[in-house]
């Protein structure tokens, strides 16, 4: 079954539009290979979220966390050797507070491991690839139950903004072998391709059948939609007109939301947004419960720490509860971050705070500061002018600003809009049409141009 779902996951927008309108109305807590995995799923979450005390909810972390370590420990070599050389010793877990002693994996350490070596041959299990947006792409295998425990999260947050499953999704995507706009049947979404240029996906979308583009919710990538909706906005006012008759909100997903594009959205649509924190590797799941920007993680849905680095740098670490075939456990995610609130050892909040741990730029007397600070700390005037900023480094003590702007301007009003002159950097500001995006459409921080 679940080769199955991988290949529809593969092939997804080769399925005929009305045999995905009739799978989107059958409820996840029915479907065939993960149906089980979301109803359990989304109990768990609520009970632990809403009933259990604060000594039971202890007691599931480390219930679920000793169980794959002791798995991992028998089963996948990596972890056997890599807990001996670190002279932990899995038996020795007896408490929530043990679970420090677990010694922390990094992707730099796993991604110079054999696949196999640090993989459990379990039935079900499909090779799985990080989008590689900093450079790194990163092999390793998914689990059959992640996918309903994925979902049934996923949902629940959805849900905060009115979702419906039976809801159509307008989402993004970078690919030069499909249409410029394309259904995607396992997501019940419309995709914008966004490897053409805005007017032909605008004019394209209008030639579907009305009643087969009342788009519910934007899904993607903030930084292609506040791009989008800009357009939209100076170019085709009627389509996005359209657009937000049935639109009840956006789902910003895949990247960090800036301010600047995240002010273009909700300027634009007049609707809420909302937005969570995760990655590939399924660890973390976190999602801004009370207040945007703020993090709360999910502990249904894996462990999430705060952990200050030898160097002070305070970072997140993961563990997938549900992931037997390549286990992360402890496994540091290179965000740097802010904890507002912890609990008696239990993370209940954060704020990204840094950025990557590559998305940072030195100055001149070799000090570091992170490019998402800085899009975070810009003022109100500075997003006026522009909707994208990234940054270039060539070496230590200066930087290259390549800003997207909003309307148009010339460089001298950027550098007085930024008032970079308290950065001990040898500035310089260039204008770009558009922002530098990843293979997969990721707007970067960082941007190489050599």
């Amino acid at each position: 079954m679940t080769s199955l779902i991988y290949y529809l996951k593969k092939n997804a927008y080769r399925t005929p539009r009305f045999l995905g309108n009739a799978v989107a109305h059958v409820p996840y807590s029915l479907r065939l290979g993960f149906g089980s995995d979301y109803r359990n799923a989304r109990a768990t979450r609520r009970w632990l979220e809403e009933e259990a005390t604060l000594e039971e909810e202890r007691s599931y972390i480390f219930e679920n966390v000793s169980r794959i370590v002791r798995h991992a420990s028998a089963n996948v070599p990596f972890y056997a050797q890599f807990y001996a050389e670190n002279g932990f010793n899995p038996n020795s877990l007896r408490s929530f507070e043990d679970l420090t002693k677990i010694p922390i994996v990094t992707k730099s350490l796993l991604q110079t491991t054999e696949l196999e070596h640090r993989s459990f041959r379990r039935q079900g299990r499909t090779p799985t690839y990080t989008g590689g947006s900093t450079g790194e792409p990163f092999k390793f295998y998914s689990d059959s139950r992640q996918i309903g425990v994925e979902w049934a999260h996923i949902h629940h947050i959805w849900e905060s903004l009115g979702y419906r499953q039976s809801d159509l999704l307008l989402s993004v995507a970078l690919d030069e072998t499909r249409p410029p706009i394309y259904y995607d049947a396992l997501r019940h979404s419309l995709v914008l391709n966004i490897h053409y240029s805005f007017d032909t996906l605008i004019q394209t979308f209008m030639k579907i059948p009305r009643r087969a583009r009342r788009i519910r919710f934007f899904r993607g990538y903030p930084s292609s939609f506040a791009e989008f909706l800009s357009y939209c906005e100076e170019k085709a006012p009627l389509a996005l007109s359209e657009l937000l008759e049935t639109l009840k909100g956006s789902f910003l997903a895949s990247e960090f939301p800036t301010p600047s594009f995240r002010k273009t959205i909700e300027q634009a649509t007049c609707r809420p947004t909302i937005s969570w924190y995760g990655h590939s590797e399924r660890a973390i799941l976190a999602w801004e419960k009370t207040r945007s920007w703020l993090y709360e993680p999910m502990h249904s849905y894996g462990y999430c720490e705060a952990v200050r680095l030898s160097d002070g740098f305070v970072t997140l670490v993961g563990t997938s509860y549900w992931n037997f075939a390549s286990p992360f456990i402890r496994y540091q995610v290179d965000d740097g971050i802010l904890p507002i609130d912890e609990n008696d050892g239990i993370l209940r909040s954060f704020e990204i705070q840094d950025g990557r741990r590559t998305d940072f730029i030195i100055d001149k007397n070799g000090a570091r500061f992170s490019i998402t600070h800085l899009n975070l700390s810009c003022q109100e005037s500075t997003w006026a002018l522009a909707r994208c900023v990234q940054v270039e480094q060539k070496k230590p003590g200066t930087a290259i600003f390549w800003v997207t702007p909003r309307r148009t301007v010339t460089v001298e009003e950027l550098k007085s809009a930024f008032n970079f002159d308290r950065l001990n950097l040898e500035c310089e500001f260039r204008i770009v049409e558009k922002p530098f995006v990843s293979a997969r459409g990721k707007v970067l921080l960082k941007v190489s141009t050599e």
